[in-house]
């Protein structure tokens, strides 16, 4: 049985099991494999303490993500940095967020990383977790 405050360490070496898919549906059936292996030792747990493990892996997931190198240049001139950047602070997350479901997590963190403003790079990180949370909730892949 997990439990969030001190078995951190195995949500972490499941985390990194693997380098990250490139695209946004291979992105959702990493987690969906992640989660997966997750599900037994989660079974006793209230749905409160299930939902902070989940967004954990998430959050672990997309952490990896940033940690893996991606040389790749924006594809459109509307994804760039520099583009991003003149936006506001709530519009750079909204513009990374759509990045990350049209071309993938690995892009939009390259994008958020290369934007150098931390505030931006924890808030992506903190509204990405509730997307990703969302969405795998809509798919039927979480049933608490």
């Amino acid at each position: 049985m997990i439990k969030s405050s001190n078995d951190k360490n195995t949500m972490n070496n499941i985390s990194q099991e693997k380098i990250p898919p490139v695209n946004p549906e291979q992105d959702f059936k990493e987690l969906e494999q992640r989660l997966g292996a997750l599900e037994t030792k989660m079974e006793k747990e209230k749905p409160q303490e299930k939902e902070k493990i989940v967004r954990q892996e998430i959050k672990n997931y997309i952490q990896n993500v940033q940690n893996v190198s991606n040389t790749a240049t924006p594809s459109s001139k509307r994804d760039s940095p520099s583009e991003i950047s003149k936006f506001q602070p709530s519009s750079q997350i909204g513009a990374l967020i759509s990045l990350v479901f049209e071309k993938g997590l690995r892009e939009a963190v390259k994008v958020a990383k290369e934007l150098d403003n931390p505030a931006i790079l924890d808030e992506f990180h903190d509204t990405l977790v509730d997307h990703y949370y969302e969405e795998l909730v809509r798919r039927g892949t979480l049933k608490f």
